[in-house]
């Protein structure tokens, strides 16, 4: 088991708005939540798949790469890592 935490700045949901992102990532399948606040924030996940080919093999910058990508796809919240990897 990895954990990611990171500072990230959320572009689409109105103005600019500071947040974190944690993700919890297992073999197969990985969770992460985007918190702005108590009374804001989005959890998602993926399981591995044929289609999506999974992610153990991924670098720890292309996962979460993946992760921006299916909090975009699935809660619809774009945003950008604040801090270096």
């Amino acid at each position: 088991m990895q954990e990611y935490e990171r500072h990230i700045i959320i572009t689409n949901q109105g103005p600019i708005a500071s947040a974190r992102l944690k993700v919890i990532r297992l073999p197969t399948s990985w969770y992460g939540v985007v918190w702005e606040s108590a009374g804001r924030y989005a959890s998602f996940s993926q399981d591995r798949t044929d289609l999506n080919g999974g992610f153990a093999h991924l670098s720890d910058r292309d996962f979460l790469d993946r992760v921006q990508l299916v909090a975009s796809f699935t809660q619809g919240i774009d945003f950008d890592f604040e801090e270096a990897l």
